[in-house]
């Protein structure tokens, strides 16, 4: 039987704004982009991977965890306003085919290996061309997010809070902890999300995405329990 194969891509640019070099701050013992790195390295179904940054001090970090620095990113690729699809297809086009992309980001500590591994089982059980980490909708969260899952399944033109609460029930969002996807799927779409994603549900712990000092603090907290 043909084994699909996994490409993972760690974003890691050096330019953070609201937490400098925020990629390389250790959480215990361990670097975000350590912890991210070894997620994936620890993933059964992840066959390589590669980092995406244009940070000389993150590409040594990363060498250090174990991943791979195929290129460098170029420097349009690395600004405030570049996105993750541009980001990711640069990997994509510089390396060869795999049936699979994953992209990973530092700014997620707390998703584990196996956290990969059930994204990955339950886009194949449910033959889906992508799977995306998500988490709760909490009551403060931006009731204009572009993307909403009503449990695993996208919901699409999502209209008012009672909507979610009457037809959906527990409403889920975007953790930017996991985004998987068919490669063929993205190389067509150029989406990383569209009508097809399927949503695995993250604690809270797993799903908090690291942006400022007070994410930090939260991190720690963690940590701690």
């Amino acid at each position: 039987m043909y084994k699909q194969r996994v490409l993972a891509v760690i974003t890691a640019r050096g330019g953070s704004k609201r937490v400098p070099q925020k990629n390389l701050i250790k959480l215990g013992n361990q670097s975000l982009l350590e912890r991210t790195a070894k997620a994936s390295i620890g993933s059964s179904i992840v066959d390589r991977t590669v980092l995406s940054s244009d940070c000389p001090r993150i590409v040594k970090e990363a060498v250090r965890c174990g991943c791979e620095v195929p290129f460098i990113r170029p420097p349009e690729l690395a600004t405030d306003g570049a996105m993750s699809e541009d980001v990711l297809m640069h990997a994509v086009n510089n390396l060869p085919f795999f049936d699979w992309v994953l992209l990973l980001q530092p700014s997620s500590p707390f998703r584990t290996s196996e956290d990969i591994d059930s994204a990955f089982a339950l886009a194949k059980k449910l033959n889906r061309n992508s799977c995306v980490g998500v988490t709760p909708f909490q009551s403060d969260t931006n009731l204009n997010e572009k993307y909403l899952f009503n449990g695993d399944v996208f919901i699409s033109n999502p209209q008012k809070h009672e909507f979610f609460e009457k037809e959906c029930g527990e409403v889920f969002i975007l953790n930017g902890a996991i985004y998987l996807i068919k490669t063929s799927h993205f190389l067509e779409t150029k989406k990383l999300v569209d009508a097809n994603t399927i949503g695995i549900q993250m604690s809270a712990k797993k799903s908090l995405d690291i942006d400022t000092f007070e994410d930090l603090h939260l991190a720690a907290k963690f940590m701690e329990a």
